[in-house]
């Protein structure tokens, strides 16, 4: 995932969930929740919101890619009560047997979720096919956030626009991409422009695939799946910015808040298409607690919450609304924004990432980490210069002969 400027909890928090009347405890009172859930995922006066109503504390731990997910799961199955794995790793994690099945009764706000999210291919509840889920009509997953994975690009340089992924090797963008530090994703992209399936478990495809990509890494802006947004920025000089790049349309919509001349793309060879979703790990020490936080995550006020702060997609249908009664204004902003709120015949096309098995998911991670560890990062931009000091009315006027400063290192550290 991604980060996201927090702005509008003040807005809203104070109408969430204001605790109940009266000197009843509240219900969780003295239990703490662990989650471990993507960066930047939850607007954190949510989780202050619910301590207050419940009385629970909620622990927050964060990661950035799914893999870290799974490793920590595998490692410490029974250290966390809330969890959010994007598709293909609830699948990975059902045929593990470590999820918990959810007690929908006890999660009515189940019922603001659009009807077509209720069952995806990685947890379709009880249309499975085999599993658990076709046999005990189990349900482990609801989901949380979703969004797209396209490209980015200041139209003010690139020229023709970009339609495909293969458009990222254009030889005239050298050195100013910015690429998914996310194994599947970047792989993907490369296989998509390889003529591949974005799931292919073809060893030699995901090796060529591989090389591709490789050539394109090596000297990019920078591999970054959370800010790539940071590197359009004026701050850096021209040869080191990023003037396209493949992100989630979260991060397209951060960007153009600076910039809104850049522009979101998705490629017709296979834009992306992921959903993150809330889950309980089996070994939870305190699953019903949690079933009580997701109730309140899948709230209307609480899904307000979320697209008036986050710059990504909701299947919670109840959101809109509660936002609209909120502020009508910013209501307006996201359901007119087709990239935070795309309609979905603009998504025939998109391709999930999917369970690909432990082998070939391995041989993924292998190349990745060849990739990432040849390329060379892009330094950070410089500082804004401080306000010069307002010199003492006797100092001597600097000529043209003599400069005002002396000359130095450039904020790069490489000679003027």
């Amino acid at each position: 995932m991604l980060a996201a400027s927090a702005v509008a909890l003040p807005l809203l928090s104070g109408v969430l969930l204001a605790p109940a009347c009266g000197t009843t405890a509240p219900p969780l009172a003295g239990t703490t929740l662990h989650a471990y859930v993507f960066a930047d995922s939850v607007p954190p006066g949510l989780w202050e919101d619910f301590q207050k109503t419940s009385g629970a504390k909620v622990d927050v731990q964060t990661y950035d890619t799914n893999e870290e997910l799974l490793a920590k799961l595998k490692s410490s199955p029974n250290a966390y009560d809330l969890v959010m794995p994007s598709d293909y790793a609830v699948d990975v994690l059902i045929a593990a047997d470590a999820l918990h099945p959810l007690d929908l009764p006890k999660i009515p706000n189940y019922d603001n979720i659009a009807p077509s999210f209720l069952s995806p291919y990685f947890d379709p509840g009880g249309i499975a096919q085999a599993g658990r889920g076709h046999e005990k009509n189990e349900k482990f997953s609801l989901p949380w956030l979703w969004g797209t994975t396209g490209i980015l690009y200041d139209p003010t340089v690139i020229n023709p626009a970009p339609t495909k992924w293969a458009d990222l090797w254009n030889p005239a963008y050298a050195g100013h991409v910015v690429l998914p530090d996310d194994p599947r994703e970047a792989l993907g992209i490369a296989l998509l422009a390889d003529g591949h399936s974005k799931n292919d478990t073809d060893p030699a495809h995901i090796d060529a695939a591989g090389q591709k990509l490789a050539a394109l890494a090596k000297n990019a802006v920078a591999l970054d799946a959370n800010t790539p947004e940071h590197y359009f920025l004026a701050a850096f000089p021209p040869e080191q910015r990023a003037t396209i790049a493949a992100v989630f349309n979260g991060n397209a919509v951060l960007a153009r808040r600076d910039n809104p001349a850049l522009i979101y793309v998705l490629p017709s060879d296979g834009a992306g298409i992921w959903f993150d979703n809330l889950a309980i790990p089996a070994g939870a020490p305190h699953p019903e607690a949690a079933e009580a936080l997701i109730n309140y995550l899948l709230s209307a006020d609480a899904g307000a919450a979320v697209i008036d702060d986050l710059p990504f997609s909701t299947p919670n249908e109840a959101a809109a609304p509660a936002l609209k009664a909120h502020d009508a204004e910013r209501w307006k902003a996201y359901v007119n924004d087709p990239v935070s709120n795309p309609q979905m015949d603009a998504l025939s096309g998109a391709v999930p990432v999917k369970n690909i098995g432990p082998v070939a998911q391995a041989h993924y991670e292998a190349v990745w980490a060849a990739i990432a560890a040849a390329h060379a990062p892009n330094p950070s931009p410089p500082p804004p210069a401080p306000p010069a000091p307002t010199p003492p009315t006797d100092a001597p006027v600097p000529t043209p002969d003599a400069p005002a400063v002396a000359p130095g290192p450039s904020p790069t550290g490489s000679p003027k």
